[in-house]
């Protein structure tokens, strides 16, 4: 191959890139002569202009929220806070009020409760001991102790009770109006069993309230006096003994039997007696309702009860139930009424209204109302019981 064939050498490329290069500064100088254009300065300040905007609009945002944490802290401040400081007094004074109840309880009411306790509880014992000591008489074959002249006794008593009655009658039973708002309590039951027959009917509210309605009744009772001012009255009273009155009643000729605060004032032997006869007097299926103090009740047992001085030793709704139904009596039901009022009771009506922001506070708090309300029910029961006894079919 000769020289003349030989391929000509490519272009040096280091001339190719500085052309290049030479073509890029070109380009950026005529972008920066560009800019210097009324037209370049115009389109860079409207990016300017641009990003101005953006920035104001930003500020606007942090503006709001400024104003609106500023609202907030205000509200917190003016509203929140003294809300706030106001809980905290309330729960200061609620702590202050159970720390007083708590050491009221502490300091008085459990010391005298233990107090009263253990009387009734030395007095229980003695009554065991000296149950105890005739039980083992008895055994022994023999004979009980007996007081002299106890008859003579007996009689006197009986003599000076009669002549105070009506005043007992008059201070212990309580006003007509609210023995005849207890009554009523029993008004449908009789309205659908006549003829009634009320037991120690006293001045005869009972038997006012039933003539009201229309229903045949008849009423005994032992005091004269208190008999004779229910007489005056219109009412129908037998005066005499109770037992002596029910044993001149025909067989099965009352539809129903009231004894309201009778039996607590009969002896044992005289209790049976007397149900018996109550039962021969019923009709099939007639009913007997018997109402008495509640001992139950430390406050009925321990003070009330013994108010009036006729009564006999408390009559306990267990042991009435176990005569009714020795006397052939179904019992039916047993009730409590005649609760004492709210303001005479340790719970406090309105214990439910706690503020429940401390666990802890909501928990003595809790525990308290428990203990005063158990307290309630030990010291404060209802002040009578019934029970409503049906003669089989």
């Amino acid at each position: 191959m000769s020289g003349d064939d030989r391929v000509a050498p490519s272009a040096d490329p280091s001339r190719d890139g500085g052309a290049e290069q030479g073509h890029g500064g070109l380009h950026r100088l005529m972008k920066a002569l560009f800019e210097l254009t009324p037209w370049g300065l115009r389109q860079r300040l409207n990016g300017f202009v641009q990003r101005f905007d953006r920035i104001e609009r930003r500020l606007d945002i942090l503006e709001d929220s400024l104003r609106s944490s500023q609202t907030e802290l205000a509200d917190v401040r003016d509203h929140r806070v003294p809300s706030a400081e106001v809980r905290l007094d309330e729960v200061e004074n609620v702590l202050g009020a159970v720390a007083g109840e708590t050491t009221r309880l502490r300091d008085d009411v459990v010391p005298a409760m233990v107090g009263r306790s253990d009387a009734l509880l030395e007095r229980l014992a003695a009554e065991i001991e000296e149950l105890g000591s005739l039980v083992e008489r008895m055994l022994r074959g023999e004979p009980l102790p007996t007081t002299v002249n106890s008859r003579i006794d007996e009689e006197k008593l009986a003599s000076a009770l009669a002549e105070v009655q009506p005043a007992l009658l008059e201070a212990f039973r309580g006003p007509e109006a609210e023995i005849r708002h207890r009554l009523d309590h029993y008004l449908e039951a009789l309205r659908s069993s006549p003829p009634v027959l009320d037991l120690g009917c006293g001045r005869g509210e009972l038997l006012l309230m039933l003539r009201e309605a229309g229903v045949e009744a008849t009423g005994i009772e032992g005091d004269g006096a208190v008999a004779e001012t229910a007489r005056r009255r219109g009412l129908h009273v037998v005066e005499g003994d109770v037992l002596s009155v029910l044993e001149t009643i025909p067989e099965a000729s009352r539809g129903a039997v009231t004894a309201i605060h009778l039996f607590e004032h009969l002896g044992p032997q005289t209790l049976n007696a007397v149900l018996a006869e109550v039962r021969r007097v019923l009709r099939p299926g007639g009913r007997l309702i018997v109402e008495s103090p509640n001992p139950h009740s430390l406050r009925v047992g321990a003070a009330l009860y013994w108010v009036d001085p006729t009564h006999q030793r408390p009559l306990m709704p267990e042991t009435l139930e176990l005569y009714l139904k020795a006397g052939g009596f179904q019992v039916d039901k047993r009730e409590l009424l005649h609760p004492f009022p709210a303001d005479q009771l340790f719970a406090d009506s309105a214990d439910n209204d706690r503020p429940d922001g401390d666990s802890e506070l909501a928990a003595l708090a809790g525990r308290i109302d428990r203990v005063a309300h158990r307290l309630d029910e030990l010291v404060n029961g209802p002040r009578d019981f019934v029970l409503w006894a049906t003669k089989p079919e």
